[in-house]
This record gives structure tokens, C-alpha cells and sequence, in this order.
């Protein structure tokens, strides 16, 4: 899980990391969070363009919000991308 840093005015919005990666019909849905003045920012994403955004004052409501977006996404069938422990998910080796 992705640690949330507060927001900081020297260094200003940060994106911290992806929450999730969902996959459908070879595209990818990422939610990724960032600082907010108001607390955080949750986008998701469709490669570069933006499909809902919403600030979340409490670390629960980035939680909460993050989790009811899956499973608004799920249920329009969208699937599981695994992400790395160690960063963002990674497309597997393309085969020969």
C-alpha cells in the first residue's frame, strides 16, 4: 500500500503512486494518488486521459474512495493487473 504523504507547499503536488491497475480490451485504468492542499487527489487514468477525479480530505476517504472505484470498474468488467512491490506494474516479455 502506498504510504501518503502530506502535502508540501516548497515541493507542491507530488504524485506518491498508482493505488491499482485494472486491464480491459488491452487498455489499463490506473488510479494513482497525489498531494493535495486539501489532503490528496485520486485520478484515474486511462493511459493519459483522466476519467474521474475527486480530493479526499482523510487517508480513509483516499481508501474508501479508492476501493469503491474498483468495484465500480470490476463490475463494468475490468481485471486485475498485479503491481510490483517494488514499483508501478510492468507489461510481462512480450512472447516469440
Amino acid at each position: 500500500m502506498i504510504a501518503l504523504s502530506p502535502y508540501d507547499p516548497i515541493r507542491r503536488v507530488q504524485i506518491l503512486g498508482d493505488m491499482w491497475k485494472l486491464t480491459k480490451n488491452g487498455k489499463t485504468l490506473t488510479v494513482e494518488v497525489r498531494t493535495h492542499p486539501l489532503g490528496w487527489e485520486l485520478r484515474a487514468l486511462i493511459g493519459l486521459e483522466m476519467q474521474r477525479t475527486q480530493v479526499c480530505k482523510t487517508e480513509a476517504d483516499v481508501r474508501t474512495t479508492s476501493d469503491a472505484w474498483r468495484g465500480e470498474a470490476a463490475a463494468k468488467g475490468w481485471e486485475d493487473r498485479p503491481i510490483a512491490a517494488d514499483g508501478p506494474a510492468h507489461d510481462p516479455e512480450p512472447r516469440t
